[in-house]
């Protein structure tokens, strides 16, 4: 597993699809927009498990304007990819519902 096919799959997991709430989407929509489209450059970029943190912090400064939220998205990435190996049943939920939901990850395909 690459980060890039973590990234994937959380593209296609249930997390990033819209929830129906009586309150105003909006901000939860900015919020999933923002992650959808570092999960996407991390796909693309497909770094290596050890160059992932230079690239997240690079993330941060062309993702911006605002580095606060894309920061704290690009942390909970890395947290995600460590604690992936002591996870592996989270790591089999993100295959589940990728493949239930016909989820795709934007239309790359994993490499693992």
């Amino acid at each position: 597993m690459r980060p890039r096919d973590l990234a994937l799959l959380l593209l296609a997991s249930e997390e990033l699809r819209p929830r129906k709430r009586l309150r105003s989407q909006y901000p939860d929509n900015l919020g999933m927009e923002l992650k959808r489209s570092l999960l996407h450059r991390v796909a693309d970029l497909d770094p290596e498990a050890d160059e992932l943190e230079s690239v997240l912090a690079r993330l941060i400064d062309e993702l911006g304007p605002a580095p606060g939220p894309i920061r704290a998205l690009a942390v909970g990435f890395r947290d995600d990819w460590r604690g992936l190996e002591a996870n592996p049943e989270w790591l089999e939920q993100l295959r589940e519902e990728a493949a239930r939901e016909g989820g795709d990850g934007g239309g790359q395909q994993l490499r693992s």
